[in-house]
């Protein structure tokens, strides 16, 4: 008697897919577990200290103390809290019901109380006026082909208002010097966005590409080496802020808080403001963007 195997043949193409999407997975969570470790860390250090489970309760508990003990500041404490909440639920598999999301929201709403408003305002680096900035970006000598590069780059972030995360994963292949548009990868977001650039921005970027001969599978930014050749590879934010930092003398938000109160005073709108920054809250830019001179206000008085 012959017996056939009558079971199902899986193929290959699925076996590679289902690997492939686990794969990816596996990446993003790790990723994020990686951002995430030393907010979590803190975490465990005071549940070991309190003989308290990690779980969802000893969190409430924990981001309690964090603003009536310690006085952390508000942007800690929406990094610490997303920190937790994402091993607790993807790590741990726990889940959050909706009292407990419901008492953490009330928590957080003691930094709008006298006692803790002033751990709210997160200040970060000042806007300066964008003629100036253009001025040091202009003093790059256009025949010297390093700070052609440093031209390009600097006009380039100014205008865009782009993060240090975007500006060095933008590849040439993003820009459209036709029509003076460049797509950003939002890494925050998980998205790309449109932006425009200015003519002279422009012709800064294409001259920049035509002396180091990239190819629009290079990274804009890149690296250089110590004899001054481009190589085609992803330099970390770091990097990139201590570069700007050295060569004008601040860091790279600085463009980006810049440009955003400039077309702030020059009457655009929020939405126009958004298109250009990459922003998804509106509220995020009046509260922690758009700067105000005192001179400004010292005329309505």
């Amino acid at each position: 008697m012959v017996f056939v195997d009558s079971s199902p043949i899986i193929p290959l193409d699925k076996l590679r897919t289902d690997f492939e999407v686990e794969e990816s997975i596996a990446q993003v969570i790790n990723r994020k577990k990686a951002m995430y470790y030393s907010d979590f860390k803190k975490f465990v250090s005071f549940c070991e200290a309190e003989y308290r489970n990690q779980d969802f309760d000893s969190m409430e508990k924990y981001l309690h103390q964090l603003i009536t003990v310690k006085g952390i500041k508000y942007s800690t404490f929406n990094r610490r809290a997303a920190g937790i909440k994402f091993y607790l639920s993807t790590v741990f598999n726990l889940e959050q019901t909706s009292l407990q999301k419901k008492r953490l929201q009330i928590i957080r709403q003691l930094y709008n109380t006298e006692e803790y408003l002033r751990l709210k305002p997160m200040r970060g680096v000042r806007a300066e006026k964008q003629e100036e900035v253009i001025a040091l970006i202009n003093k790059f000598n256009t025949n010297n082909k390093s700070e052609i590069r440093k031209r390009a780059i600097c006009y380039l972030n100014l205008i865009t208002a782009n993060r240090p995360s975007e500006m060095v994963r933008l590849k040439v292949s993003d820009i459209d010097l036709i029509n003076r548009k460049v797509w950003v990868m939002l890494k925050k977001q998980g998205e790309m966005k449109e932006k425009s650039l200015t003519l002279e921005c422009s012709l800064a970027i294409e001259k920049y590409i035509k002396a180091f001969k990239l190819n629009k599978n290079n990274y804009l930014v890149g690296s250089i080496d110590k004899w001054g050749n481009y190589k085609n590879k992803m330099i970390s934010e770091r990097s990139y802020n201590r570069l700007i930092h050295q060569w004008l003398g601040f860091p790279p938000y600085t463009f980006r808080k810049t440009q955003i109160t400039s077309m702030y005073n020059k009457s655009a709108d929020l939405v126009t403001i958004a298109k250009q920054s990459g922003h998804r809250s509106l509220q995020t830019i009046t509260e922690h963007y758009i700067e105000v001179d005192c001179s400004e206000v010292e005329k309505y008085l």
